[in-house]
């Protein structure tokens, strides 16, 4: 890919392609109209994607604040810290904030921009294929807090997002099929063409696929753009992580070598769709499918049927709850799902040993 797109308008542009093959003389001239820019990294971010993006003479006096990569920055404590920084670089409402790395620096790169003095202006530079596909686009911010994911956070649009595919070769195989599973997830839910194209190819092969990543884009950038407050369709990007929030919450409090968010959305998405299957008469045939293909790309992680309540105790805490029920999005058909599922205890519970026991 030798040039830059604009693959999405409103309400704020997504451009695809090589970043530094942009012709960034008009975004100079808003970059110039901003009193100071602060780009956030990780110690992964800094070392193998922030050199490309120093090459451009836009970038190049800008102030770096690096975090640590992993969920556990995605937090209240270190966005005070990030905070604590703003006010001593004496950041003011004219200031822009650069995400440059993976879901977690979108997320609370996002939340610390949006928050401070009401409001600062942020882009998004995504560095990972779940960031890219997914964290970036939408203009959800926000931290977890007290081990719940996402439970304190706003809604606001970056400015712009740049989407450069030759990040994806700084990433290991297990981030870039963690970001697989949110397209797997965009295809199951809107998409049967898009199902039927990554059926035909390994996940590792999307580097050789940008067609695959734009229709991803568009998938995402299409709900959020009828629906940007998650009041009623955004919510069919849900699926799958009901369930995997509350494991990667488990996962996170419990475990040495937690999962990715990705890896716990291939389990929601496994479990899902057997609830699916059960209460909404989705086709066992295509669910069989979907069980084999996702179990063929992520290993198994063992879940303890003792801990299963734990799991639904923090599945109580999700956002989409109402009146203590909890809320599904459930599969219909492949590229069809609806949403405002009622789910009881005693299915989830089914799912997840189904889970277990389908490996």
């Amino acid at each position: 890919m030798d040039k830059i797109i604009k693959i999405i308008e409103n309400p704020y542009p997504i451009y695809i392609g090589e970043i530094n093959a942009f012709d960034f003389e008009q975004f100079q001239q808003i970059i110039k109209a901003f009193s100071q820019v602060i780009i956030i990294v990780d110690e992964h971010t800094k070392l193998y994607c922030l050199p490309k993006l120093m090459s451009i003479p836009s970038f190049r006096s800008m102030k770096i604040i690096e975090i640590s990569s992993g969920e556990a920055s995605k937090s209240i404590h270190k966005s005070i810290e990030i905070w604590e920084t703003f006010t001593e670089m004496n950041l003011d409402r004219n200031s822009l904030i650069v995400n440059l790395g993976g879901g977690v620096i979108s997320d609370l790169g996002g939340f610390v921009a949006t928050v401070f003095k009401r409001g600062l202006h942020y882009i998004n530079i995504p560095t990972t294929l779940l960031a890219m596909i997914d964290a970036s686009i939408g203009g959800k911010t926000g931290v977890n807090y007290k081990g719940f994911k996402n439970q304190l956070g706003i809604f606001a649009d970056p400015e712009v997002v740049f989407i450069d595919p030759s990040f994806l070769e700084t990433l290991p195989t297990r981030e870039l099929l963690s970001g697989f599973a949110e397209i797997i997830k965009h295809a199951l839910i809107m998409d049967d063409v898009l199902w039927n194209m990554i059926l035909q190819i390994k996940p590792e092969k999307v580097l050789d696929n940008s067609e695959i990543i734009k229709r991803a884009v568009y998938v995402k950038s299409n709900i959020v753009n009828t629906d940007p407050l998650e009041k009623d369709i955004r919510k069919i990007l849900n699926f799958g992580h009901t369930i995997a929030h509350a494991i990667e919450s488990f996962s996170l409090a419990n475990d040495k070598n937690p999962l990715l968010h990705g890896e716990a959305v291939a389990i929601g998405l496994i479990c899902e769709t057997y609830i699916s299957v059960k209460k909404n008469g989705f086709d066992e045939n295509q669910a069989e499918i979907i069980y084999k293909y996702i179990r063929n790309l992520f290993p198994l992680y063992k879940i303890n049927p003792q801990t299963i309540p734990e799991i639904i105790d923090i599945i109580k805490q999700d956002k989409k709850n109402k009146n203590k029920k909890l809320n599904f999005t459930l599969l219909t058909e492949i590229g069809k799902s609806l949403i405002n599922n009622d789910c009881d205890e005693n299915l989830i519970t089914e799912s997840i040993i189904f889970y277990t026991n389908f490996h």
